[in-house]
C-alpha cells in the first residue's frame, strides 16, 4: 500500500484556527481527486464534529464528497497513525490540540512523521510570542514547517511587523488566509471553501493547497 503524505496543523495557542486550516485543506485535496483522510487529535473534537455535520449534509447531497476523520489521543499516537497508514487515504491531515507543552514529547515524535507541518498564527505578539518558541524547536528537529497567517488583513500595520517577525525564524506561506465570514459560515455547515460556489476566498485555498502539496511532495 503508497504511503499516504501526512500534513499536519499545530500551534500551541487554542483558538489560531488550526481545525479551519485542517478542514479546508481535507477539501481542497478531496476536490484535486485524492482520497483523504483527517485525524483528530484534539479533545474538543472540532474537526471530527464537523466531518459529522457533514455526513448530515451528505444524507441530503450526495453529490458533496466525504472526508471521514478519526478521532484519536496522543497517549497513542502511534496507534493512531498506523490505523491512518492502514486506510488507504492518499493524504491524511492532522489535527492537533493547543498547550503543546503538556504533550511535548507525544507531538514532537508526530510532528518527525509528517512531510510537512503548518503553524497557524494570527497577525498579532501573543500569537508571535507563543509560535516562535515552536518553530524554533521544529526547526532543530529537521521537521518541514512553515507558518500560515491565519485572519490576516494585509491592510494593517500589524501585518507587516509581525509578518517580518515571523520571516526572521522560518519558512512562511506565500498566500495568507483573510479575516472572511464565509469561512465559519462553511465550516458551521461541514462544509469548506471548495465546496462553495463563487467563494471570494476559493483562490486563496486553491493556492494554499497548492504550496502545500508542493512541499508536501504529492
Amino acid at each position: 500500500m503508497p504511503k499516504p503524505r501526512i500534513i499536519m496543523s499545530s500551534s500551541p495557542k487554542g483558538g489560531v484556527g488550526k481545525s479551519t486550516l485542517c478542514r479546508n485543506l481535507l477539501a481542497c485535496a478531496a476536490h484535486a481527486g485524492k482520497k483523504v483522510l483527517g485525524v483528530d487529535f484534539d479533545a474538543q473534537r472540532t474537526l471530527a464534529t464537523w466531518s459529522e455535520r457533514r455526513e448530515r449534509i451528505r444524507e441530503a447531497f450526495p453529490d458533496c464528497l466525504p472526508i471521514p476523520v478519526q478521532e484519536a489521543d496522543l497517549s497513542d499516537w502511534r496507534g493512531a497513525l498506523r490505523k491512518a497508514k492502514a486506510s488507504g487515504a492518499e493524504v491524511v491531515v492532522l489535527d492537533t490540540p493547543p498547550s503543546i507543552e503538556i504533550n511535548l514529547s507525544a507531538i514532537l515524535s508526530l510532528s518527525g512523521e509528517a512531510d510537512f507541518l503548518l503553524i497557524p498564527c494570527q497577525p498579532s505578539q501573543d500569537d508571535l510570542d507563543s509560535a516562535a518558541p515552536w518553530m524554533q524547536r521544529l526547526s532543530a528537529a529537521r521537521v518541514n514547517a512553515a507558518f500560515v497567517l491565519n485572519r490576516a488583513n494585509r491592510r494593517t500595520r500589524s501585518f507587516g511587523a509581525i509578518r517580518t517577525k515571523l520571516l526572521a525564524l522560518g519558512p512562511i506561506c506565500p498566500v495568507e488566509i483573510p479575516p472572511l465570514e464565509e469561512i465559519a459560515e462553511a465550516s458551521s455547515k461541514g462544509l469548506a471553501i471548495a465546496d462553495l460556489n463563487k467563494a471570494a476566498s476559493a483562490e486563496t485555498f486553491d493556492g494554499l493547497w497548492s504550496y502545500v502539496s508542493r512541499e508536501a511532495k504529492l
